[in-house]
């Protein structure tokens, strides 16, 4: 049985991120606008995770995905999605440089989450 009431509390909040990073996009702020469609997918998951009782820690898609037993083709886009969580917002993440996102990468990622 579903928790409605938890369940919304967190696709709430997915949705706002969603929108968040749909400003984002079109201001400019490419990493950021990345960082924000992560996030948005980790909020969705979890939604359903803590919607059905079994709420989970973490900010792996693919890995939250595959607790639930999603399809292969679903959690390998995840796991693009989950390169977003360090790499958009920390610069020393990489050994040298730090390459900006580009529009169309991020409208790659935002269809990702789409599918999600």
């Amino acid at each position: 049985m579903l928790d409605k009431e938890e369940y919304e509390r967190w696709i709430v909040s997915a949705k706002q991120t969603l929108e968040s990073a749909r400003a984002d996009l079109n201001s400019g702020f490419y990493d950021w606008a990345c960082f924000k469609s992560q996030q948005a997918a980790e909020l969705a998951v979890k939604a359903y995770l803590y919607g059905i009782g079994q709420p989970k820690a973490g900010n792996s898609i693919s890995y939250l995905l595959s607790l639930l037993k999603a399809p292969q083709e679903i959690i390998d886009k995840a796991k693009h999605l989950d390169k977003l969580y360090i790499l958009t917002r920390y610069p020393d993440a990489w050994s040298s440089g730090s390459p900006s996102y580009t529009k169309m990468r991020l409208k790659r990622q935002l269809n990702m989450l789409k599918i999600l």
